[in-house]
């Protein structure tokens, strides 16, 4: 398993550990003997432990950088309206000194 530095949790950089798709198609498994055809049962169990753990840690930044994305857009938004309303307010000073 591969470790490198990928955003985790918090607002900084983690280091995890991420198995690539290239770890999973390279992994090789013991075969159980010429008599019990298939892999070891445990081998592939770490395997698909492995790619879990990877997804889930990617699922979740995934969704913290989509929530804190949003976060970004809703407070964008409110200060265009902000703002828009602090221009009218100014055109209405501006037309009543003109009177």
């Amino acid at each position: 398993m591969t470790r490198r530095l990928v955003p985790c949790m918090g607002w900084g950089v983690g280091l995890m550990a991420l198995i690539t798709p290239y770890e999973i198609r390279c992994r090789l498994f013991t075969t159980r003997g010429w008599l019990h055809q298939g892999y070891d049962a445990d081998e592939v169990d770490d395997l698909l432990d492995d790619a879990a753990d990877s997804l889930e840690q990617v699922s979740r930044w995934a969704l913290i950088t989509h929530s804190r994305m949003r976060a970004l857009q809703a407070g964008h938004q409110h200060r265009r309206r902000s703002l828009k309303r602090r221009r009218a307010a100014i055109k209405n000073i501006k037309r009543k000194g003109r009177k």
